[in-house]
């Protein structure tokens, strides 16, 4: 079925001129069009411009009237951990009136009350929770996610977990990217080393076989796994043909993004602690940086220098990092307004963030990302004729239409 959006106020192309992302003063420019229209075919961006084509005229095609409209490309969450059981707001409650974590862990919370919920939930109860994430997601103009795994430790549960994820890729409209994350922090069932052989040598080889996941990651952190052990996880992943991802820079630096670097990962992800010597080895990687304001709001931690990493060139992505422990929030238009107010970014690299640079997070910038003529049709039509609206009018939700693949989902 063919799509034509017409008489769009703006149409915000995100247009990349050949480039896989957008850095420095690049992360600034959108291609922002006036009173144009966007023609779909096939699920792909066939035209976009003022005046439709003689020849796409005489073609049979719905039509949505955008007039007092904008156009975005569909946002991309290149960051979740959407899966997963059991509520930790009674944590919350006790981290916000004083407790530490280690007080709030021996009172049976943290990321091991997940891992308890997790491992004793169906993969029925487990989809069926993530759904409801999704639709959520969705609803704020997601069209494309990222989810890991982690909240299994063990073989069987990382499997099932990778398993909801492929199934919800399969039956939902939106494009949902896997990634494995068994190295998420150790299980109270084996030591680290036997963990560590678990990964490399059990979970790894069966991810691969049964084509589970895309990418590989690693929580690379002081107390969880060192920059030793996520070299030998990735140089595991890559042998098997998984893509490497970093959490790193957290709380500490260590040496996480240097491994990174040498391993070939797509993405370091959080970098709220940078030294002047992390920032300097991002400069032409190649490399994405994906910052989560959110989770800086939630845990009261330093946010991470994005203007830094943006005046030294360095590509720079924002995801909610949505999980249950420091960021229960799947708006990611919560994460773009924050990200203005408290990482100092501007409405047009925050914008950037969220579509083409999200996008390189994932290696599929070469397919969405942008609104240009041969990518997927992934477009949002939000209820105000200004793009500036979507962070000036904050704390609402302006997403009228969420298009994937010229199909409306929402």
């Amino acid at each position: 079925m063919s799509l034509l959006i017409e008489n769009a106020s703006q149409i915000v192309t995100c247009h990349t001129k050949g480039r896989k992302f957008k850095a420095g003063k690049y992360q600034s420019e959108i291609g922002m069009l006036r009173n144009s229209s966007v023609y779909t075919e096939g699920g792909r961006i066939r035209w976009i411009g003022k005046k439709l084509p003689a020849s796409l005229k005489k073609k049979k095609m719905q039509v949505i009237d955008a007039h007092g409209k904008c156009v975005l490309p569909g946002f991309i969450d290149s960051h979740t951990h959407l899966v997963f059981a059991g509520s930790r707001a009674d944590e919350f409650s006790m981290r916000i009136k004083g407790s530490t974590y280690e007080q709030i862990a021996k009172a049976g919370g943290g990321i091991i009350s997940t891992v308890k919920a997790t491992r004793k939930s169906s993969k029925e109860d487990l989809a069926e929770l993530a759904l409801k994430r999704i639709i959520s997601s969705v609803s704020f103009g997601v069209t494309t996610i990222e989810a890991k795994s982690g909240y299994g430790l063990s073989t069987a549960s990382e499997l099932k977990m990778l398993e909801v994820i492929n199934e919800l890729n399969r039956e939902l409209p939106i494009d949902i990217y896997a990634t494995f994350l068994g190295a998420h922090a150790y299980p109270k069932d084996k030591t680290k080393s036997e963990y560590l052989e678990e990964i490399l040598y059990e979970m790894i080889p069966q991810i691969a076989k049964r084509d589970l996941a895309t990418f590989i990651d690693v929580f690379c952190e002081k107390n969880y796994f060192s920059v030793g052990d996520t070299k030998k996880i990735f140089m595991q992943g890559i042998k098997f043909g998984l893509v490497p991802k970093l959490h790193t820079n957290q709380f500490n630096s260590i040496g996480g993004i240097q491994a990174a670097i040498g391993c070939g990962a797509i993405s370091v992800d959080h970098l709220e602690v940078m030294k002047p010597s992390d920032i300097k080895a991002l400069v032409n990687s190649g490399i994405i940086a994906v910052v989560f304001p959110s989770v800086s709001y939630f845990l009261d931690i330093p946010y991470a220098p994005a203007r830094k990493m943006i005046e030294s060139k360095i590509p720079v992505a924002i995801a909610t990092d949505f999980n249950p422990g420091s960021a229960m929030s799947e708006n990611i238009q919560l994460s773009m307004s924050m990200a203005i107010h408290l990482l100092k970014m501007n409405v047009e690299e925050v914008i950037n963030a969220v579509t083409i640079n999200a996008a390189a997070a994932l290696g599929i910038s070469h397919n969405t990302g942008s609104l240009e003529a041969g990518k997927q049709a992934d477009m949002v039509i939000f209820d105000t004729p200004n793009y500036n609206d979507l962070l000036y009018h904050f704390g609402v939700n302006q997403a009228e239409i969420v298009l994937k693949n010229g199909q409306v989902i929402f």
